[in-house]
Formats: C-alpha cells, structure tokens, sequence
C-alpha cells in the first residue's frame, strides 16, 4: 500500500512537471543576469505559486493579461517560491515577469489550466494513538480541527484531549495543552476570532472559552446538570454563534439501556460572550431524548435543533424538529418526522437540522435517509409546522429479500443551496451483512429550494464533516465498509461556482494513506486543512498517520 501511495504522488509529480515545462514560452530578449528565465507556475484555488529555481533575490512580481495589468506585488526579499494572489480564468494566457533586486526582469508566458492545483504546504505530527479497526466507522480514531473566522488561525483537537492552536500563515504552534483523558468533541471561534470554544467528552464535559494565548476565560460544567459517570459521560458536540459573540450548545449525555429503554439527560443552552447563561432550554427540566446538533441565525432570532433516540421515551419525542427564540429560549413550533414502518420504531436526527443565515428555511436529515426543507417565515404567520417537501434519499429498499439503508449523515445550507451527505450501508435484517451498497449511500446531493436535484456524487467512502465556504466544499473520506477500497481515503475538494455537475465542480483530491477523518476550508478559501488518522486492516497491518496536512 505505501509503494503504491508514493507511486502515485511520484506520477503527479512528474505529470506537473511536464504539464508546466509545456506551457511555459519565453519572452525573447528578456535580461535574466540576476533571475532565472524559467519559472514553474502551478495555478491554486486562491492564487498563483512561482517556484524560481533557485534563491533569488526578487524585488517585486507582475501579472498581465491581454496587455493589461492585473497584479503588481513587492517581494524585496531572497526566496526560492513567490505566492501571488490572483483571481485567474481557466485556459486564459497570463505573462508572470520577475524583476530583481537589480532591476533586471524575465518574464514567462503561462496557460492557465482547467482546474487548480492543491499543494501541500505543512504537515502537523500528532501524538501516538491507538489505531481503531477499519471494519467499523465508529472504532476510527477521531480528532476535530476548525480554522478561524479570520482565517489567521487553526485550532486542533485530538482523540486524547490535545489541543492546539497553530498560526496558520507561520505554521508556529501559539500554544498546546492537554484538556482531560476524554475526546475533544467540538472546537469553534468566536465570530472575532478572539475566543476559541472547546467542549470535551469526560466526566465534567466541559465546555471552555480561551483566549488566542490559551489562558481560560471562563468554562461551563455540564455535569452539574446532565449528571455523569465513568461509563456515561456528557459532552457538546456542536455550537453555533451569533454575530454578538452569545453562544448556543446542544448538551448531551446517553445514560445507557435500561429495562427497555434508552436513557438520555439533554439540553439547550445559550450563553453571553463572557459565560453568563442567557436562558436554557427546557427552562425547568432536562430532555429524555437525544440531542446532537444545533444551529442559530447570525443575528441571534433563531435558534433549530432536532431530536434523536432508539425507541419510545416517556417525555420528549425523538424525530423533533424545534426552533426557538434565540433572544429567550422560547419554543416557537416543532414538527415530528414519524418513523419509517416495520424497518424503524424511532427517528434519529444527529447531524442534520439547520437553518438558512436569513431564517427563511430550515432543514433537517433523518438518520433513515429522508430529507426536508420547511419554510420558517410562512409556518410562523400560519402556525401550520409542514414541510415544502420531503426527499427520500437513501431510505430502506430490499435487496435479495434483506432490508438496507444508507445512513444520513449531515445537511448544510449554502448559496441557496440545500446539501445532504449520507454515509455507509447498513442492513436492516439481524446478523446479515448488506449485499450491495446502497445507491442512495455514501453521496452528496444538492437540491435548490424548490426540491430540483442539482447534483450528486457518489463519494466511495466515508464522508464526515464536511468543509464549507460559499465558494468551495471539502470532504474528508474515511473507508468503504463494503468494497474495502483503500484507495479512496483523502479529501475531495468541489468548487461550486463552477457550472454543470459534481464532475465539473470537483477540482482536487489529496489522497492520504490512512483514514481521513476530518477537513476545513478557511473562510478567506486560501487553504484547506484534511486531519489524517491511522487504522489497522483485519491482517493487524497499520496504515497512515495521525496527523494534520495543511494545503493550498
């Protein structure tokens, strides 16, 4: 496997180069006494890279095209690598010219190519962790990361309680520290960039503010409330924030299976930037069914969350979309998706339930592969909580007589634009392996809000969270459960400005040996940060490391 993996970085490699040495034509009679007359130019999401050959002195970097200028950089500094900002158009021809320290210039003529290229500029070795099995997503080793609304910082946390803060433009590590023996569970900033929120899985389950230095500001016990115990600890697994800096939790705690039933202690909660709690939902009593995700509008009006659980409870369904008052913590209307009979007696909704930043929509993804988009503003004026419509996405089909399912993971709102994510197959009849994947499984699928497919691909592994920006989309791939393709493990990289279908829109992969477990795309779009973890194959092999790849 690992001579495969370099093979095909080599073969890139090599693609590149020839591609480039193509491409480029020399402006004759250009003075290249101090700089070199040919410079490899790769074209990145953001911008273009000039690797000059050798260290040179460059005073400054202009762009043109079509006799115009478009860029003029200073530099006035010794370097091997010359990074421009650009906002190129494929197969457009750009001049790059290089002027010295002395004021000699070379320039080099330059096709820009269909798509870009992504280029790995750092890796961040992690800790030593023990590899999960690869036969099941839940054994994978997990870890978080989150850039910076700024974009001036990556925040990291590990399978073991590590966490990081890394100067993104440096890759200098601003501080590290160890939280507890539990998983870092969520990491999130503040809208100025100024706090760093990071919950944890432990006996206290924490939920922590610092600042940029790693000093605590203040932090936030959920125990007190949700109880806890060595085998049934509470944890936050997703925030959401308001442009005012208030934060919005979704606490948890699974209390295991008794007598028949399975035990959950929930709640909302929302706190001012300086920790006071601004209101909780419920205001007087816990939840008994699941809580996982949480969304809010960014002026604070609205806050979603939605139920999950594996059976009956006694208090609070599961399968319940809620939106509440952001200023209060009031409930304003719910609406309960029943379960699909005889396959399920519940409905889960772990990772799917968000609203539009104008809070005109919200949306929500079952775990049994339904997805809906309801319109907020006319269920507020008509008190009549009903969907606009209703997707069956991965939903159960029988296959040689055994039920099966794709499992729905997440669902995201962009550029109005409403993206499902689901995941592995899974069957339905006890003891029986699926025959086949899913077709609905393991896919992205975008829809406008009008219910029209606008595209879908096929993922071939394991996407978890994905990365999000208005422009690009990034999906971290872990493993197949059914074919046990090792080759698909990476981060797959959509731009979806482009025109056409996810063909068109997909413009890089970054392959990583091990699992990829998650991947963030920073708001400026300049990098993307894949978080790769290792897992051990059914003969004991160990393949991949733990560790962070920061590309551009």
């Amino acid at each position: 496997m690992q001579l495969k993996k370099n093979s095909w970085k080599v073969l890139m490699v090599v693609l590149a180069i020839l591609i480039i040495a193509g491409c480029i034509t020399e402006k004759p009679g250009t003075d290249s006494t101090d700089v070199e007359n040919t410079h490899a130019v790769l074209f990145t999401r953001t911008g273009a890279l000039m690797t000059l050959g050798s260290s040179e002195h460059v005073a400054a970097v202009n762009i043109y095209s079509g006799g115009e200028q478009l860029i003029s950089q200073n530099i006035n500094d010794r370097m091997k690598e010359v990074f421009v900002d650009i906002d190129w158009e494929p197969e457009h021809l750009y001049t790059f010219e290089v002027i010295a320290n002395s004021g000699a210039a070379t320039t080099s003529n330059v096709y820009a190519p269909q798509k870009p290229s992504l280029i790995k500029v750092n890796t961040i070795e992690l800790e030593d962790v023990d590899p999960g099995d690869i036969s099941k997503t839940t054994n994978n080793v997990e870890g978080i990361l989150k850039f910076s609304p700024d974009s001036s910082y990556l925040a990291i946390g590990t399978h073991n309680g590590n966490l990081r803060l890394i100067d993104v433009a440096t890759g200098d590590e601003l501080f590290e520290k160890q939280l507890s023996e539990g998983h870092i569970m969520a990491i999130d900033f503040s809208p100025d960039s100024g706090s760093l929120f990071v919950t944890e899985e432990s006996i206290d389950g924490y939920l922590y503010c610092f600042d940029q230095n790693g000093s605590e500001r203040w932090k936030f016990r959920l125990a007190d409330e949700l109880g806890s115990d060595l085998k049934h600890m509470p944890y936050i697994r997703k925030m959401a924030f308001d442009s005012d800096g208030n934060v919005y939790v979704a606490g948890r705690r699974y209390g295991g299976y008794v007598d028949g039933t399975y035990l959950y202690s929930t709640r909302i909660y929302s706190f001012d930037p300086d920790g006071n709690t601004r209101w909780k939902f419920p205001d007087a009593e816990i939840m008994d069914a699941g809580l996982t995700w949480i969304d809010a509008t960014p002026d604070g009006k609205y806050v979603v969350f939605g139920t999950s659980g594996f059976g009956p409870v006694e208090n609070w369904n599961d399968g319940t979309i809620h939106v509440l008052n952001g200023e209060n913590g009031k409930e304003l209307w719910n609406y309960r998706i029943l379960p699909i009979e005889p396959y399920f007696n519940s409905v889960a909704l772990w990772y799917g339930t968000t609203i539009t930043p104008d809070g005109k929509y919200v949306t929500a993804l079952a775990s049994d592969g339904r997805g809906y988009l309801f319109n907020n503003e006319d269920i507020l004026l008509t008190k009549n909580p009903e969907p606009i419509w209703r997707k069956n996405i991965s939903t159960p089909m029988e296959v040689s007589g055994i039920p099966i399912y794709g499992c729905a993971n997440f669902a995201y709102n962009v550029n109005n634009t409403v993206i499902y994510s689901t995941g592995s197959t899974f069957s339905k009849a006890k003891g029986k392996q699926p025959p086949i994947e899913h077709p609905g499984g393991n896919s992205l699928y975008a829809y406008d809000f009008d219910g029209n497919l606008l595209w879908k691909w096929r993922v071939e592994g394991y996407a978890g969270e994905l990365g999000l920006t208005d422009r690009y989309l990034a999906a971290p791939i872990s493993q197949n459960l059914v074919t046990n393709n090792l080759d698909v493990h990476g981060v797959y990289v959509f731009d979806l400005s482009r025109s056409g279908g996810a063909t068109s829109k997909l413009v890089n992969v970054y392959r990583t040996e091990g699992i990829t477990i998650a991947t963030d795309v920073s708001p400026d779009d300049r990098y993307i940060a894949a978080f790769e973890a290792p897992a051990r194959l059914d003969d004991g092999t160990v393949i991949g490391d733990y560790c962070i790849h920061i590309l551009t």
